[in-house]
């Protein structure tokens, strides 16, 4: 059977119906990731006004975050989509057990990470040769307060998957929400040096985040145990190898995916800086300017995921469907509204980072590009969401793959090295990975191969 996002599947009151509980499940989800973000922007904002260098030091140190971030993503997204498949199928005792596990393995992962604290400069080298000292130590000194927080973070991601999973959230949104407003506080406390602190730059801004996620992850393991959507008991559950091994089966491809892509923007990342470190700069700008538009549709991708499989779980494919399309509809408004703001008044979104004339006029065209591909960027995510509900997070996997190693990466080489086109070259490589891996995700849903994997995944959720 092929399938098409301008199908109208449900009727107008099943529609209706659909809307209202996608958006109970994405403002949330949505405001949350916002939240997310703006921990991020926070750090760049503070230090870009502090020293542009030490934001680009943070800012290479974040890219190496998104590596450890990929254990994390399997074990998230792997407990997410057993949790919605299980509340969809009404099996409370699945659900409390995936939730105990997930919990399990945040702590274990969390601890682990906690050990690279002590070798964040030499992280930083190893991927980051082309850069400049100062640079480098400045990431080092903020990587490894943020990887002494690291049981912090991964139980903060980790539970706020599982409890959109089971259709609460509300209470990641609220943890994320405490952990921001105390981040930015103490970003202005460390960084700066206020209210009888020493000044410490990017070791303050680390600092920061490291006890801003420990406060959230907190947060988070109260809301969890007064959650009234989320079926958890106060008793610990036996670690069952069969659990584990459905989390991972499911989680692992989109891990795999994390890591391809964050493998390939700490390889496009010193593309850049063969351009210097102003372009890089720029770019790291630009980036964080399309995380206003990535991360709601990030969001609602999250919220079509939980959906998709809560309706998988109960065998309402019809809705599944139904959800897909209602999500892609609501992004397709957002990104023609974001995305012409984007490309008519860049400087405006710029100068949330930074006040650098040159830095400025620098990413300016990058902002607007930007503002061009809303459409197809928020396509992909739509996409992306729903497969991975279904089950199907192999094929998502490999669509970023090439996107990234066959497309962003040697196209960005070659205009930034032979064709000293610098920034722009660079982005027009990562332009051409987004088209890439809109137009697979297409083919994938429109084929219905991923019925197969929807049908053993049900079936697992109804057996256990």
């Amino acid at each position: 059977m092929k399938y098409s996002l301008f199908s109208r599947y449900p009727d107008i009151d099943e529609k209706s119906e659909i809307r209202k509980k996608l958006l109970v499940i994405a403002m949330p989800a949505i405001a949350e990731n916002l939240l997310q973000m703006l921990l991020g922007i926070a750090d760049t904002a503070f230090l870009g006004y502090y020293d542009w260098r030490v934001m680009t030091g943070v800012s290479t140190a974040n890219q190496i975050m998104f590596l450890f971030r990929v254990v994390m993503i399997a074990i998230a997204t792997g407990a997410m989509v057993f949790a919605s498949n299980a509340t969809g199928a009404r099996n409370k005792k699945l659900v409390n057990s995936v939730v105990w596990h997930a919990i399990y393995l945040s702590i274990v992962f969390g601890i682990v990470m906690t050990v690279f604290s002590f070798l964040s400069e030499d992280i930083l080298r190893l991927f980051f040769p082309g850069a400049e000292e100062d640079i480098l130590v400045a990431g080092g000194e903020y990587l490894s307060m943020v990887l002494l927080g690291s049981v912090g973070m991964s139980t903060m991601i980790v539970l706020g998957f599982v409890m959109r999973g089971s259709g609460d959230s509300k209470a990641p949104m609220i943890s994320v929400l405490v952990a921001n407003i105390l981040n930015v506080f103490l970003d202005y406390v460390f960084i700066y040096g206020k209210l009888g602190f020493s000044e410490m730059g990017a070791r303050g801004a680390g600092l920061g985040t490291m006890i801003s996620r420990f406060v959230g992850a907190a947060v988070i393991c109260i809301l969890l145990f007064r959650s009234k959507k989320v079926a958890f008991f106060a008793k610990p559950v036996k670690v069952s190898l069969k659990i584990l091994k459905g989390v991972f089966t499911v989680g692992l491809p989109a891990a795999a995916e994390t890591l391809s892509f964050s493998v390939g923007v700490l390889v496009f990342a010193n593309i850049l800086f063969m351009a210097g470190p102003e372009a890089y700069a720029g770019h790291r700008i630009g980036i964080s300017v399309e995380s206003l538009s990535f991360m709601p549709a990030m969001g609602m991708s999250v919220a079509i995921t939980a959906l998709v499989g809560m309706y998988n779980g109960s065998g309402q494919i019809r809705r599944s469907i139904g959800s897909l399309r209602q999500g892609w509809v609501i992004l397709m408004y957002y990104s023609f509204i974001i995305g012409g703001a984007m490309f008519l008044f860049p400087e405006l979104f710029i100068r949330i980072f930074t006040n650098e004339v040159e830095i400025i006029e620098m990413a300016k065209l990058p902002v607007r590009i930007i503002g061009l591909f809303q459409v197809v960027q928020s396509t992909e995510f739509s996409l992306k969401g729903a497969l991975r509900g279904f089950g199907d997070t192999k094929y998502p996997m490999f669509a970023s793959a090439i996107a990234m190693w066959c497309i962003r990466i040697p196209v960005g080489f070659v205009m930034v090295r032979y064709f000293n086109m610098g920034l722009i070259g660079a982005w027009i490589g990562m332009m051409g990975d987004m088209i890439l891996r809109m137009l697979v995700n297409v083919i994938r849903f429109r084929s219905g191969r991923w019925e197969g994997i929807a049908q053993r995944v049900r079936g697992s959720v109804a057996s256990e």
